[in-house]
């Protein structure tokens, strides 16, 4: 099986998998329709108090110890995202912080520190700090 890439990709994604025949859309149970009712009818004030809870939530997940996710049944590596990196996210989503480049930088730094080989990190690092170069002149 030959799988498409660069300019010979036509959209049609190929599985490795023989048989696959795409994710198949499972319909809604009456509970989630209850919710996605619920969700529409709130005011915008509502929803944002809503969307923060929600991301209140994965930020604590995020600090925890334990693995956050699997793959076909195994852990995957996960490093514990520090409280100041979590508030600092928190006070970005409300508002309290502006994002600058400086602050683009900070959060970079502290994701750097969680994950030192990673070189996709170690580049947004750098571009962080082109950017704020780029700014003071």
């Amino acid at each position: 099986m030959k799988l498409y890439t660069g300019s010979h990709f036509k959209g049609n994604y190929m599985s490795k998998k023989k048989e696959w025949k795409g994710t198949k859309q499972t319909p809604k149970t009456p509970e989630q329709h209850k919710r996605a009712r619920e969700y529409e009818e709130m005011s915008p004030e509502e929803k944002k108090a809503v969307h923060r809870e929600q991301f209140k939530s994965w930020l604590k997940m995020f600090q925890e110890s334990g693995p956050i996710m699997y793959i076909n049944g195994k852990p995957q590596e996960h490093q514990p995202m520090s409280k100041e990196e979590a508030d600092l996210h928190m006070a970005l989503f409300d508002g309290e912080v502006e994002s600058t480049p400086e602050v683009k930088l900070e959060l970079a730094q502290l994701e750097a520190m969680r994950w030192p080989k990673s070189k996709k990190i170690q580049g947004k690092l750098w571009k962080a700090m082109a950017e704020v170069a780029g700014s003071e002149e």
